[in-house]
């Protein structure tokens, strides 16, 4: 079975380090924090294979690209798979009860790369 490689955006990533230090900080909770982290980790681990079998994101339904999301303990990471690259991009945290923002997504999958490219 083929796999990709699994990248995430830099806004992906902030979004979630800053809802780790939420539960960790804010409600006091770094064990918790700890463990949700684990669970972002192994779920971003998880799309290496088979990533369509996650669900469409609202969010598919303005991109000018597929956007998926998986879940994790309540909020969603949106990603897009990129066939061309085989890489599966993880682009935003969605949080749990928030509405689907999709001005926040990147343009297309030639503006992820190149942000990624940035580093």
């Amino acid at each position: 079975m083929n796999r990709y490689a699994v990248e995430l955006t830099d806004t992906a990533l902030a979004a979630i380090m800053a809802q780790a230090e939420y539960i960790a900080i804010e409600r006091r909770e770094p064990p918790s924090a700890e463990r949700w982290l684990q669970q972002v980790w192994d779920a971003v681990d998880s799309l290496e294979r088979l990533p369509r079998r996650c669900a469409l994101a609202e969010e598919d339904a303005d991109a000018p690209y597929e956007v998926r999301h998986v879940l994790v303990s309540g909020p969603a990471l949106l990603f897009t798979i990129d066939d061309e690259r085989r890489t599966v991009w993880v682009i935003a945290l969605r949080g749990e009860g928030r509405l689907p923002r999709p001005e926040a997504l990147p343009s297309s999958h030639d503006a992820i790369a190149a942000e990624r490219k940035k580093d």
